[in-house]
């Protein structure tokens, strides 16, 4: 709810907050250490030095030939972009500012990026169930508003879709679905209807596939590490 938006919201802010610099141009055969050491003592001018990125080859075990610092604080990425054509073990880096990273690049606000990552991930970790019986000579737009009033009590409705012969509803709370069933054999404008859970995920090629899938994962795509910590530090799981 709106606690899962503010914690969203707050990890947006924390990493909107950070300034990613992009480095190239050192000798890849320097041990990350060396090159780590480096570039922190370097970089350590311009504010915050808060993490980097270092890489090698998997094969050939060469650094690869951009690693990324990250940065925090006011100006320092107009700092660290007076820092290019510094030298690094007799090689002159090329520094330049690389995008904000995950959806900030969009322009959007953090208020939105975290209403609209919680309404994701809502539909993603939603469970649903098949509804047959009601007036199919009503209008889709009208069976929808029924069926939304008749369920409404049995959790947050993620989505209604109203299908040729039957209707499914999604639900994102935990004993949605077993309230849902229980209206089973109940009275809707004058029809009964019938109410089966849905089971998840759908066999690939099945038509219903052209429906959003709607299962549980172990991980969340979106939220790693801080983000992640957060949530449980607040009671907060999906």
């Amino acid at each position: 709810g709106d606690k899962y938006v503010e914690v969203m919201k707050q990890y947006y802010d924390y990493v909107k907050s950070r300034i990613r610099i992009g480095v190239e141009g050192y000798d890849t055969s320097l041990e990350p250490i060396d090159l780590y050491r480096a570039l922190e003592s370097l970089f350590k001018t311009c504010g915050e030095v808060h993490n980097m990125e270092i890489r090698r080859d998997r094969v050939t075990k060469a650094l690869q030939k951009s690693c990324i610092v990250i940065l925090r604080g006011e100006g320092a990425g107009d700092k660290a972009l007076q820092l290019n054509g510094s030298d690094i073990g007799g090689r002159k880096i090329v520094v330049t500012r690389l995008p904000p990273g995950l959806d900030l690049s969009t322009g959007l606000s953090t208020d939105v990026l975290a209403a609209r990552n919680v309404a994701h991930n809502k539909r993603k970790y939603s469970e649903g169930i098949s509804v047959t019986g009601y007036d199919t000579s009503l209008t889709k737009d009208d069976v929808k508003n029924a069926l939304t009033n008749h369920f409404s009590t049995c959790g947050e409705i993620t989505d209604v879709f109203v299908l040729n012969s039957r209707a499914l509803v999604y639900f994102y709370e935990q004993g949605s679905n077993n309230r849902a069933l229980q209206l089973s054999g109940t009275d809707l404008g004058g029809c009964t209807v019938v109410v089966k859970a849905l089971p998840y995920p759908k066999p690939k090629g099945s038509a219903w596939t052209r429906l959003r899938y709607r299962f549980r994962s172990a991980t969340l795509s979106t939220i790693t590490g801080w983000a992640h910590q957060i949530l449980n530090s607040h009671g907060l799981f999906f």
